[in-house]
């Protein structure tokens, strides 16, 4: 599958792009009947008029068939092996809410372990402005990853792989690194938010495309309606 991030571009690359990919009259098409054609495009994952994916206006390359022939000889490219010598496991954070867990467990591990009938489960634990959580994930040795929720707070996440006996008993394969939790100052001091023009400058931004065009977001419209009730008690007063 090829991803594409046609909505984040302009109209004339819009319609470069097109050119190249051998849609006819895209210079006499709208900015949404190109976008609608391109999407359509990159769906079927096949273009008749183009040999191969066009890498340039690719965001990411994920299943696609075939496609380690395009890329296998750009620099720092390799191919992954299927397997690695080490249990280990380890933890990206993707934003405030979520972290990603990444691990392997080395073949001699999990041969001795499946032999002896042990599960594998992830053993998540929690510190978070002074209370603990723990809990645990039941993993397969299939698995590799998997996506872990997180609390905003002032506070570490750390995850450790843990094999599991028959009795119940745990074993610890591999501990992450403690992940630390984000702070969100807004979230402790909302009453303070319609006041910071910082905000108010981001709020705006959501509401406003590439080309300056307003978008209808009732969220934002109510957060600016908000605004505007402020500045009018503040005039009156």
């Amino acid at each position: 599958m090829i991803l594409v991030n046609v909505d984040s571009l302009s109209t004339s690359e819009l319609r470069s792009i097109a050119e190249q990919e051998g849609i006819e009259g895209a210079a006499a098409l709208s900015r949404e009947d190109i976008i609608s054609l391109l999407e359509e495009l990159y769906e079927d994952g096949e273009n008749p008029n183009q040999k191969g994916p066009n890498l340039r206006y690719m965001s990411g390359l994920t299943d696609y068939r075939d496609i380690s022939k395009y890329v296998e000889d750009l620099p720092g490219v390799e191919e992954l092996p299927d397997v690695y010598p080490d249990t280990e496991i380890h933890l990206i954070k993707k934003n405030g809410s979520w972290l990603y867990a990444f691990w392997s467990i080395s073949p001699n591990d999990s041969d001795r372990l499946q032999d002896g009938g042990e599960s594998i489960v992830l053993s998540v634990t929690i510190e978070n402005n002074g209370a603990k959580e723990e809990y645990d994930v039941p993993v397969s040795y299939s698995d590799t990853e998997w996506n872990i929720g997180i609390p905003y707070g002032n506070g570490f996440c750390r995850v450790s792989l843990d094999a599991v006996s028959k009795t119940g008993e745990k074993t610890v394969l591999s501990v992450s690194e403690p992940e630390e939790l984000t702070d969100s100052y807004w979230l402790s001091h909302p009453e303070e938010m319609p006041y910071n023009d910082s905000l108010y400058s981001l709020y705006l931004t959501l509401i406003t495309t590439k080309e300056g065009d307003l978008v209808d977001n009732p969220v934002v419209r109510d957060i600016i309606q908000l605004f505007r009730k402020e500045d009018t008690r503040d005039e009156q007063a």
